[in-house]
């Protein structure tokens, strides 16, 4: 198919990085729309169009995104660190950015937001950011893989050296040289992720953005949920698709149905680079909220970011 014109938000960040060389192997002419998007590289198919979205006017941020075919918004403030993880900012933004891509007339709006937004099995109203079981196995999860320790202690600072300490401790549970001082840093730990108001305001803020889209038939969307163990790594070429859903992992042998212990799917940036490309390509689920998901058997650390020069 002949190149789209793409834009990306957020261009040089976790996601939108891999995402922009992913569209540019393939072809496709992309625009970088952030505040510093030539920190990205250069390349003759890729521009850079230098705003600052959370302090532009409207009408700026319109003209950002004239004459694209497909818009992907990758914005995450949680690089910033905790202190940016606001609920009204997030949602502000969001909306700045839907108006301005709807006057724009961009032809197809891509929303990465949070797998926070996804509903557990069988549920229509409840979603994984409201169970306490969820919080816990993520957290789990997340410190049993090297590549994701390495990954939150290159980007979130002191975050990252917690969860690596809490990954250390659970590791010396599992090897039987725990000891009293172990098993209370563990509940000292997982007490704090269940009272982390600010990581629930920001998962609650992605959850709700996703209202000014369900049922919207103003303009044409479709909103991706990376699934829950979302990091770097290797790139397999292939993924798997599940609409309004957590993905979750068939229930181990004798465990109990209702625990999501050690069943949380995930997905490395550059696969979930792959699945926005084809949907950018296809657009085969316009108005429907997804997630997508991957082989994450290879726990390699790799690079949080990747640059075009």
């Amino acid at each position: 198919m002949p190149g789209l014109d793409i834009g990306v938000i957020g261009p040089t960040g976790f996601g939108g990085s891999y995402l922009t060389v992913e569209l540019l192997n393939r072809g496709h002419r992309v625009r970088g729309i952030s505040r510093h998007p030539e920190k990205l590289g250069h390349h003759e198919a890729y521009t850079s169009h230098p705003i600052d979205l959370e302090k532009a006017p409207i009408e700026d941020i319109s003209k950002a995104f004239s004459g694209l075919d497909v818009l992907v918004n990758e914005y995450g403030p949680h690089t910033a660190g905790e202190e940016a993880l606001q609920y009204q900012p997030f949602l502000e933004l969001t909306r700045k950015i839907i108006l301005a891509a709807k006057d724009s007339k961009v032809g197809y709006f891509i929303m990465v937001g949070g797998c926070g937004s996804l509903n557990l099995p069988g549920t229509h109203f409840h979603t994984c950011s409201e169970s306490r079981d969820w919080w816990l196995a993520y957290r789990r999860a997340i410190a049993k893989s090297h590549a994701h320790v390495a990954y939150m202690e290159e980007r979130l600072g002191s975050m990252g050296t917690a969860l690596r300490e809490y990954r250390d401790a659970w590791a010396a549970v599992r090897q039987g040289t725990d000891t009293g001082a172990t098993r209370r840093s563990i509940d000292e730990y997982e007490q704090k992720v269940l009272n982390n108001d600010k990581a629930k305001t920001f998962v609650t803020a992605c959850r709700t953005s996703f209202m000014f889209f369900d049922g919207n038939t103003s303009f044409r969307w479709t909103y991706i949920s990376p699934s829950a163990l979302y990091r770097p790594g290797k790139r397999t070429g292939t993924y798997k698709t599940i609409f309004d859903e957590i993905p979750l992992k068939p229930v181990p042998a004798g465990a109990d149905p209702k625990s999501l212990e050690d069943r949380l799917h995930g997905i490395t940036a550059a696969d979930l680079a792959i699945a926005i490309t084809d949907e950018a390509e296809k657009q085969g689920r316009i108005g429907r909220h997804w997630s997508a998901y991957a082989d994450l058997s290879d726990d390699t650390p790799t690079p949080s970011y990747v640059t075009l020069s």
